[in-house]
């Protein structure tokens, strides 16, 4: 269980690395510390030295000086002391050792330096421990002398190991408490937001309808502030994508069931609009065509609103089409209905009657009609008698592509629909529209290899640009 703490928890990560930290500055600072230890230890033990001098010079009985310098001895590891005064040298304490290959180190500490050097504190700490110091330093009183002591390395060497115990175990403490202290702060600051952030996602993902304990985020102004009004808005979105997908769901549902009965209306209207096709008058024979032609896209336009709701993908029917004569029927289709007189609206097809596109012919017809209709009703909606209402349909290439402008003079589109443009339901200008035209002319656009997009729109009127790909002759 603890292992698990450390290995996948955050907080349990923070806690060791905190720990860490401390630990390496803590060593960083030992080196510094221990040379400094080394030069308070030797200092110390020569003061102590030229003491004890004082004493015995006050002591008059041997028993006293004996007990002193036994006591002295014990205390700080010296084996010798003398004193040098008028070029003598007057032995107070031991004698120094007299073997061979014993190696004596002097070091002045009348000359001691302020910040002394990290390497006799490494070299004595690592060292054997063999050998003397011959430690010289001023006196306590001006007319004692000079004062040397030796002292065994092993001592100085014991000293440092016992410092180096002490400072271990009170850096561990440190490094708990301070580990702790920044464990116990950053874990109510940053951890346990991030662990309520993750526990709203599984249990969103687990159930992305649920508002119930769908609190507000926090008015926090940091990064997890941040985080979590972004996962909040994210919520927000999904949820309104999920509302969306539910009405298309209710939708296609609508028309499956309508379907069959408007199939039959269809196919009834079809049965006349044939026997009116074949009329010797020609011209009640022409309306009889259009009229096939019209009765047969309303019937693959319920299957295709059948289909979107489905999400069904469909087999394109990939065939060269005279682009000119395609926008003028749907012009006639269409434009027709919106009424004669000072308030009819006028078409104007720039388009050269040879240009030819690669398209599927009841796709483009459909998003060409889309258009032509949604700009008939905002040229409908005008309320001067007297305003321009035209419709000018022109074209131009570009990289193999052939861009067709559908422009009209209407008032431009609301602010609503140019926020929601192309979102289906959502874009609707207030005409009696569900919303779908734009999206589905969108898509059947780009399922053809070209693209649909708004060119412009203002008080000067709408402009979109329906890009088709170019014949293959």
């Amino acid at each position: 269980m603890i292992d698990g703490f450390f290995s996948r928890k955050l907080s349990g990560k923070l806690l060791l690395m905190t720990i860490g930290f401390v630990m390496l500055a803590e060593l960083v600072l030992f080196l510094p510390s221990a040379a400094l230890f080394r030069q308070t230890y030797l200092t110390e033990r020569a003061e102590r030295a030229g003491h004890l001098a004082l004493a015995l010079d006050g002591v008059p009985d041997y028993e006293g000086s004996a007990m002193l310098s036994q006591k002295f001895v014990e205390d700080t590891d010296v084996i010798m002391v003398s004193i040098k005064r008028e070029g003598m040298t007057q032995l107070l304490l031991g004698m120094p050792p007299t073997q061979e290959g014993l190696e004596f180190e002097a070091v002045d500490l009348r000359d001691a330096r302020r910040f002394p050097l990290f390497r006799y504190a490494v070299r004595d700490f690592f060292g054997d421990g063999t050998g003397y110091y011959r430690i010289l330093a001023d006196p306590i009183m001006a007319d004692q002398g000079l004062i040397e002591i030796m002292l065994p390395k092993a001592s100085v060497k014991e000293a440092l190991r016992d410092f180096f115990q002490r400072i271990f175990w009170l850096s561990l403490a440190i490094a708990g408490i301070t580990g702790t202290l920044i464990y116990l702060a950053l874990s109510a600051m940053i951890v346990r937001p991030i662990q309520k952030l993750a526990n709203g996602i599984a249990e969103f993902r687990e159930d992305p309808d649920k508002r119930r304990g769908n609190p507000a985020p926090s008015r926090r102004l940091d990064e997890i502030g941040q985080l979590e009004r972004e996962f909040f808005d994210m919520k927000q979105g999904v949820r309104a994508s999920f509302r969306q997908r539910e009405r298309l769901a209710s939708l296609g549902m609508a028309v499956a069931k309508i379907n069959h009965d408007l199939r039959n209306v269809l196919t009834s209207a079809q049965l006349v609009s044939d026997r009116i096709a074949m009329d010797k008058d020609e011209r009640v024979a022409g309306m009889g065509e259009r009229l096939v032609r019209a009765v047969d896209r309303g019937i693959r336009l319920c299957t295709d609103v059948l289909n979107y709701s489905k999400a069904k993908d469909e087999q394109l029917e990939m065939e060269d089409v005279r682009i000119a004569l395609m926008v003028g029927e749907v012009a006639g289709d269409v434009l027709g209905q919106f009424g004669r007189g000072p308030t009819a609206i006028g078409f104007v097809n720039n388009i050269p009657s040879e240009l030819a596109v690669r398209v599927d012919a009841d796709h483009t017809y459909r998003i060409i009609h889309n258009l032509f209709r949604n700009a008939g009703q905002a040229l409908q909606a005008m309320s001067a008698v007297d305003a321009v209402r035209q419709i000018t349909v022109s074209s131009e290439l570009e990289a193999g592509q052939v861009k067709i402008r559908i422009a009209d003079t209407g008032p431009g589109l609301p602010k609503r629909a140019m926020d929601n443009l192309f979102k289906a339901f959502a874009s609707s200008s207030g005409h009696g529209s569900s919303g779908l035209g734009l999206t589905i002319s969108k898509d059947l656009a780009t399922d053809q290899g070209g693209d649909l997009e708004l060119g412009y729109t203002g008080e000067t009127g709408t402009e979109f640009v329906l890009t088709l790909p170019k014949d293959q002759n």
